[in-house]
């Protein structure tokens, strides 16, 4: 019988957005030359991926799934769940 995988736990949901505020910060400090996404909407699409990420467990929903991010070139996108 095929086991179901389990949602992550809220400490884990949780600590898996710190990890991407904390390279979401990094991204916004470079210089935008540097910036893997040079666009402020490309930055707020993935704070609000975050922030979502955050709310999620504790409401239940089942897209509290650790996020990811995926970048290329000048465009990058977020997702959760």
């Amino acid at each position: 019988m095929a086991q179901t995988p389990t949602r992550p736990s809220i400490p884990d949901s949780l600590e898996n957005a710190s990890h991407a505020l904390d390279e979401l910060i990094r991204d916004a400090r470079l210089n935008p030359r540097r910036r893997h996404d040079l666009h402020h909407a490309d930055l707020e699409e993935r704070a609000r991926a975050i922030a979502a990420s955050i709310v999620a467990p504790f409401r239940g929903d089942a897209s509290a799934a650790p996020i990811a991010f995926e970048t290329d070139g000048k465009a990058s996108r977020g997702w959760w769940g």
